[in-house]
This record gives structure tokens, C-alpha cells and sequence, in this order.
């Protein structure tokens, strides 16, 4: 039986608008819908019309996905709002998703577009849920409210003897105490009879003593009754004129309805009601937390995202019921199969997540794997009849895949998907798998124009020389700040540019933009060595020598001035052709180091015959050296051999004072590190130079020419 829905459809394309509603049928809805193209058609539809969707192109002629969602929250209305797009780029998808889109879906791609429909649906009624059991507890507060205005707290009024001296009807109707005891102002047996009532007795009295002792204590705190009311009680000292003490007056008040509503409204906000599971809304908050607190213990974290394979044909078969049913007992199976600090949610639909908490090695993920294949290898019995559940899972690793929920989401769904093709049990995020996705290629096609229309900029980090405690050069790290996207981290296009061939131009421009601010520099009388980094694939392109003594003529530049980091592995990966490339450069007079040295696989041999000046040692070896004493015998090993070659060493990753002194100790010729300057432009690295005790040394600056 087809389901109505009601959807606007946001959309210049009449034939794209078509597809839509045909996937929409398809999946068994019957839509009554609209097409909008502009601001004006879409709030004249949302004003006049009741919707139960929104389904949006990206880019219109004359209106957007985000223009399109503005409107829509500035309606006030809540509704599911889904971006379908052929050309929109991850970045762009996770910034629409943090504006309020609900999910983004490719337009090659429609088959995700009935799940996200559902799933958007499904929450969309679980908020509308949420909102009336919210308006409910309005309702009852307000009520409670009433309640106080008209009937007065329960109240006891004693002297400073701890004697009765007043009470109301409340505290009569509240304890179940007899009046004529109160009124007879017995105050031991009154005292008793509310003692008895108490959850935990000995510390009600140990409260009321330590009061009677410090008089002058405001107190306020929860009382747990033994028939399981929840009874909030303040306590305050009553003074005369003269600040002379004269009682303490006792208020209490039952909020056993409210804590039960607030209790009711948590559970509909952050649990999914048929399982009792955590929903999605608490799983990303316990992972955003988790990501916060592994960053500051250095903890591994893994995300697993499970989905039943071929659940549709069961509810179809058996119903949504036994469906359901099915479900709830998954839900079951997968919470007493996984540790109690790990934690088991359902995101909605036939999707499961775990997020399994401070991994020992990768061993532990294999292991929750197996023990969830084990605990749904057992049919299920449904009305007598065994149903065989089997799921496709997909891992995501933090810090290893992403550093950010949304990440960790996206990256665990891509490997649960590919665990559903291949038929594999589970797989664990491969960036191999996903690098020739749309999202990658538009960003690749933004940052060649980025490149040739000079949209990048170098950051440059100090090095200081650890005997002079001066500076003595600088790294310069290309940053690009896209125009919509925002700062853009290297990380997310320098390897896609390597893998793409976009890294040549890439190198081109950095090597260039670092002349052009060496050669600022030394006019200024300023004579700092300027650094960048040469990947792989520079070092077998037999054009670089040629290129770059190009640009030293062209930029004034004298090659001393110039340093490029090179890795041990982008060395060994040809080291013939490599060592050919190093030995042209060298020739022209550019000096070189060998970055994330401890990491790769470089013989002596080889590190013997090229042509370095120093030897960069990895930081994964030098901020844990306090902690970990065999990385300080790393590290000390590395600046021998270093010096014993007739090198230099240099620290990276150096955060604070104390690595500093222990480098210092060993002998570390130069460091660099947020301890002393982070990344920064180079106008704000001017500023740096001539405030900070690192800065210029006499050395370091000449009169300009």
C-alpha cells in the first residue's frame, strides 16, 4: 500500500524533479509535490501549503541549497531537508550538514535517497515526539508552579534548641505525621518519623547534626524516600537584627513528577524507543566527548557501523511486527556481547553502531567483530519460524581515519558499504577505497584553479638554533584558504594533489612563493634559510633541476638560501632516479634535509651518499621521549649518528620546556615546535621576529644592500 508524502522539491530541472519522484514511488510512496526554483515560489509553497519533506538541488540559477535551508529555519518549521547534488564536494556536504541539512545525496547515486527519506521521516516524528514530551513538562512544571503559588512548600520552622516552633499543612500532608504530634511540638518523635521515611537514614541525621553544629549553613540537596519519592529540601539560618541566631527554617517540597518527566523527555531526546538503545543525537555526543578526551590521552577509539543484510525482504515477509521484534532482539544480542564500556546504539532502520573505547591494538576490533558474527550466528525464532540474520560492517579508527565525528561517521559508512559489496564480514576504512569519489575529484579541480590563480599561502614556522636560541631559518607550509570552504587542512589535498599529478604544479608554486619571500627577507636585512617539502613525486620528475634553477634566476634568489625536506620513503621509493634528481639540485648549490627521519627504511648506505645537511628527526619519537624512555634512546641515537656523519639534528613537534631541556642535554643542534612559534603568515611572523625572545640574534640580521 502506497504512503502519502507531501514534498517540495527545490529544483530549476523539470526532468530532474521527474527522477526524484519516480525514486520516491518507487520506494513505495505516493508524493504530492511541488517544484520551486527561487525564494519567492518556496516561501509562497511553505505558506500555503503543509509539507512533510524538503529535497534540494545544491546550486540553482537563481537560488541554493543554503538559501533554500535559511528560509526554511527562518519559517520556524521543522522538516527533514536533504540536499541532492551531482557536483557538491565533501566539504561542502559536511558544511551543509553542520548549517542544518539533514543528509546529502549524489544524483548518481538515488538508490540512498529512499533509506535517507525514511531515516529523515523517522526522526523528524521522533523530534516532533521529543517536542511534546518537552511541552508536557512545561505543562506539568507549570502546574507545579501553580501548585506552589497557591499551596506553600512544606515548611518546619525550629528554634536555636533544634524546638518546634511552627509548621504548615504541607509538612503534615508530606511526612504523614499526626498533627496533634507536631502541634504538641514533640520534637523528638516528629524527627523520627521522618528520619524512618529516608532511603538512607544515617546520613540524613549525620546532615541535620553537622546543620545543628554550623548554624549559619545555607543547605539545599535531594532526599531519596524509601517508598521512592524524590523530596527536594533547602535548610536555611533565620537572624535577628542584632545577627543574633535565632532558627533555621526547613523547606521541602515533592518533585517526584518533575524528575520523572525530565527522566521521560532524556529517554524520547537521546534513546531510541523500541530497543531503549542510545539514538544517534547521544552516540555522536559520547564520540564527540571521546574524541576530546583520546586527544588529550592519546586513545584509540574505533566506530563500528553494522547494517542487516537483506532486513527489507524479512519485514516484507514477515511483517513490520516481527520485523521490529527482530530488531529488539539484535539490539539485545549486540549489548551483551560487547564490554560494558562500550557503547551500543541504533541510529534507526536496520543500522547498528558501536563505539568501542580505548583500543589496546587492533587485535580488539577483529575480536568485537567475531563476538558479534557469534552472538547473530544463532537463528532467531519468530513465531516457530528460525530467521538467520547476517551484517555487513564498516570501521572507522580515531585518530587513524578522522578527527572529527562527522568524519568518523561518513569514513565507517563508506567501509560498511564496501563490507556489503565484497561480501567481506567486515572492512576497516581504506582512504584507497575512497579516494576516486566525486567529493575528491571537485576538490582537485578547485585546487588547480586555486594554484594558477595564486589563491594559497605559505605559513611559516621557525627553527631555532638550540645553542644561540635565536631563530635560523623557516619551514613554509603551504595553506589554502578556500573562498567558500574556508581553511582547507594539507591533509585533505596535498596527498589527493600527489596522487592526481596536481603536485607538480603544487611544488612549483610553493618553491616560488618561498623565494619570493626569502629573497623579501634578506633585502630587509633579515637572513633566514627558507625550507619546503619535496614529495615523491617530485623526486622523479626530471624536469625539477631544470624548473628550479628557473625560478632562482628569475626570483634573484642565491640557491644557498634555499633547503628542501625530503622523507626517507619518498628517497627510497626509486633511489636511483631520486639520488640523480638530489645530486642536480645539490650541484646548484640547495642544501637538504631528510625530514621524519626514524620512520622509513633508508640504509646508512644510501644516507651516506646523499647530499643532506641535516637529519629531521619525527616527532612521534620526540613528544612522547618523556614519557617512553626508549624514545629518548631513539632520539640520542639519531643525533649521534647525525653528528657523527657530520650532520645537523633537528627536533621536531617540540611542545614545552621540559622536551626542550632534555634535547638540550642530548645535544640537538636545532628545534621547532609550538613551544616556541606556531605556523603563522608572514606578515604575522615579521611581528614574532621583533617581539619574541626566539627572534632575530645580531647574527641573523645585516644591513639591507
Amino acid at each position: 500500500m502506497s504512503k502519502s508524502i507531501r514534498v517540495l522539491i527545490v529544483e530549476d530541472s523539470e526532468e530532474d524533479a521527474g527522477l526524484l519522484v519516480h525514486e520516491l514511488r518507487r520506494g513505495g510512496y505516493e508524493p504530492v509535490y511541488r517544484r520551486v526554483d527561487t525564494e519567492q515560489t518556496m516561501g509562497g509553497a511553505l505558506a500555503e501549503q503543509a509539507w512533510n519533506i524538503v529535497i534540494s538541488d545544491y546550486n540553482l540559477p537563481q537560488f541554493s541549497a543554503p538559501a533554500a535551508l535559511k528560509l526554511l529555519q527562518e519559517s520556524g518549521l521543522d522538516l527533514p531537508f536533504i540536499i541532492v547534488s551531482g557536483v557538491i564536494g565533501e566539504d561542502v556536504a559536511v558544511e551543509a550538514m553542520k548549517a542544518g541539512a539533514h543528509d546529502c545525496v549524489m544524483k548518481y547515486n538515488l538508490q540512498r535517497l529512499l533509506p535517507a527519506v525514511e531515516r529523515e521521516l523517522r526522526e523528524a516524528e521522533i523530534r516532533r515526539t521529543r517536542r511534546q514530551a518537552e511541552e508536557e513538562l512545561k505543562f506539568r512544571n507549570a502546574i507545579l508552579s501553580t501548585q506552589q503559588e497557591t499551596s506553600p512548600d512544606a515548611i518546619l520552622v525550629v528554634d536555636e534548641e533544634a524546638r518546634i516552633i511552627s509548621y504548615n499543612k504541607q509538612f503534615v500532608d508530606l511526612w504523614g505525621i499526626p498533627e496533634e504530634m507536631v502541634r504538641a511540638a514533640v520534637d523528638e518523635p516528629v524527627l523520627q518519623s521522618v528520619v524512618r521515611q529516608m532511603k538512607d537514614p544515617e546520613a540524613f541525621l549525620a546532615r541535620v547534626r553537622y546543620l545543628y553544629e554550623h548554624k549559619q549553613e545555607r543547605s539545599h540537596e535531594e532526599l531519596s524516600l524509601a517508598d521512592g519519592r524524590v523530596v527536594d529540601r533547602h535548610s536555611a539560618p533565620m537572624f535577628g537584627a542584632d545577627d543574633r541566631y535565632y532558627g533555621r527554617v526547613w523547606y521541602f517540597r515533592d518533585i517526584t513528577e518533575r524528575r520523572a518527566a525530565e527522566e521521560m523527555a532524556q529517554r524520547v531526546a537521546y534513546y531510541d524507543t523500541l530497543t531503549g538503545l542510545p539514538n544517534r543525537s547521544l552516540l555522536y555526543n559520547r564520540l564527540v566527548s571521546r574524541i576530546r578526551t583520546g586527544a588529550e590521552g592519546n586513545k584509540r577509539t574505533a566506530l563500528l557501523v553494522m547494517n542487516l543484510n537483506r532486513f527489507r525482504e524479512i519485514n516484507d515477509t514477515l511483517g513490520h511486527g516481527r520485523g521490529d521484534e527482530i530488531i529488539k532482539r539484535v539490539g539485545e544480542r549486540l549489548r551483551t556481547a560487547m564490554y560494558d564500556r562500550d557503547i551500543v546504539a541504533r541510529p534507526g532502520g536496520d543500522e547498528f553502531t558501536v563505539l568501542m573505547i580505548d583500543l589496546a591494538d587492533s587485535g580488539d576490533i577483529a575480536l568485537a567483530v567475531q563476538k558479534i558474527l557469534n552472538v547473530l550466528d544463532h537463528p532467531f525464532l519468530i513465531d516457530n519460524i528460525p530467521v538467520r540474520i547476517e551484517a555487513s560492517i564498516g570501521v572507522a579508527l580515531y585518530p587513524d581515519h578522522g578527527e572529527s565525528a562527522e568524519v568518523l561517521f561518513r569514513r565507517a559508512d563508506v567501509a560498511m558499504h564496501v563490507s556489503k559489496k565484497t561480501g567481506a564480514s567486515y572492512i576497516v576504512y581504506d582512504p584507497a577505497r575512497d579516494k576516486h569519489s566525486p567529493q575528491r575529484l571537485g576538490l582537485m579541480g578547485e585546487l588547480h584553479f586555486a594554484i594558477e590563480h595564486n589563491e594559497l599561502t605559505l605559513f611559516y614556522q621557525p627553527k631555532i638554533d638550540m645553542k644561540t636560541r635565536h631563530i635560523m631559518g623557516v619551514e613554509g607550509l603551504v595553506r589554502w584558504n578556500h573562498p567558500h570552504r574556508g581553511m582547507i587542512p594539507p591533509d585533505q589535498f596535498i596527498l589527493p594533489a600527489e596522487q592526481t599529478g596536481l603536485i607538480h604544479p603544487l611544488t612549483r608554486w610553493v618553491v616560488a612563493a618561498g623565494m619570493r619571500q626569502c629573497k623579501a627577507w634578506r633585502e630587509a636585512g633579515m637572513e633566514l634559510t627558507v625550507s619546503v617539502n619535496l614529495s615523491a613525486r617530485n623526486l622523479l620528475d626530471p624536469k625539477l633541476p631544470t624548473q628550479v634553477g628557473e625560478q632562482l634566476r628569475s626570483t634573484g634568489v642565491n640557491p644557498d638560501w634555499m633547503q628542501f625536506e625530503i622523507t626517507e620513503s619518498a628517497i627510497m621509493s626509486d633511489p636511483v632516479h631520486a639520488l640523480d634528481v638530489l645530486m642536480k639540485l645539490h650541484g646548484m648549490g640547495i642544501h637538504f634535509s631528510i625530514d621524519d627521519f626514524g620512520i622509513g627504511y633508508s640504509s646508512l648506505d644510501y644516507l651516506q651518499k646523499l647530499p643532506v645537511d641535516t637529519i629531521k628527526i619525527d616527532k612521534s619519537f620526540i613528544v612522547n621521549m618523556i614519557r617512553n624512555p626508549n624514545n629518548t634512546v631513539i632520539v640520542r641515537s639519531t643525533i649521534d649518528l647525525a653528528h657523527n656523519l657530520g650532520l645537523r639534528a633537528v627536533a621536531e613537534g617540540l611542545e614545552n620546556k621540559d622536551l626542550w631541556d632534555r634535547l638540550e642535554t642530548l645535544g640537538c643542534d636545532i628545534a621547532q615546535g609550538y613551544y616556541m612559534c606556531k605556523p603563522m603568515p608572514a606578515d604575522d611572523l615579521m611581528r614574532w621576529l621583533h617581539e619574541s625572545p626566539w627572534g632575530l640574534s645580531s647574527t641573523s640580521v645585516s644591513n639591507p644592500s
